[in-house]
């Protein structure tokens, strides 16, 4: 019971860090929506990993790295910055459905990669490992359970987000309109180069 307790909250803003729009749904639901569901599972995958793996980082302590030396920050700023931006474009660029596999598709290892400079990712992990070891239990206790929280959260949010690209294709059906959802979809993306820069 008392882990429950502890895990209440921690599900709470979890959730919360997750379903919010951000680089990582913006990203699985305009794939979705060009490529379909299925289509999509290697990039779920790879926001999934990538975002517990800097989670992982963080609850070990090495985030306390990533504070202490302001010019590292401001690097991982820039490069994130210059990565939305690419993808911006790309997504700005697509202007159909397309079952062409010659054409060249974000990869579960872009995505994967994504996670280590994506600033939401590093902010709500930096948070979570702040905020959620309280010493409560064992170390190694509550590392399990805040990985569990955030497991539950990383992997419903994009299968959700995923869902919902893949459910607006029937409704995108012609070239002018997926031009236009890709257009909107790029130009929400550059928005969070905003909260990059802030």
């Amino acid at each position: 019971m008392e882990y429950i307790y502890f895990m209440a909250p921690i599900l709470t803003f979890a959730m919360t860090a997750a379903i919010t729009p951000g680089p990582n749904n913006i990203i699985l639901s305009t794939n979705a929506v060009n490529y379909g569901f299925k289509e999509t599972i290697p990039l779920i995958l790879g926001v999934f990993f990538g975002f517990l793996s800097v989670l992982s980082i963080c609850l070990l302590g090495i985030g306390e790295v990533y504070e202490s030396f302001p010019n590292f920050k401001i690097f991982i700023k820039i490069v994130a910055t210059i990565f939305l931006t690419y993808l911006a474009y790309k997504i700005f660029n697509s202007s159909e459905f397309s079952d062409n596999s010659n054409k060249k598709r974000f990869t579960f290892r872009d995505i994967y990669f994504f996670q280590l400079i994506n600033p939401k990712a590093v902010s709500v992990s930096m948070s979570s490992s702040a905020i959620f070891i309280q010493n409560q239990f064992s170390y190694f206790e509550e590392f399990v359970l805040i990985f569990i929280c955030f497991t539950i959260s990383t992997s419903t949010s994009a299968i959700v987000w995923a869902a919902i690209g893949h459910s607006f294709r029937k409704y995108l059906n012609d070239k002018r309109k997926i031009i236009f959802f890709n257009r909107v979809m790029a130009v929400l993306l550059l928005g969070c180069i905003f909260f990059i820069i802030l």
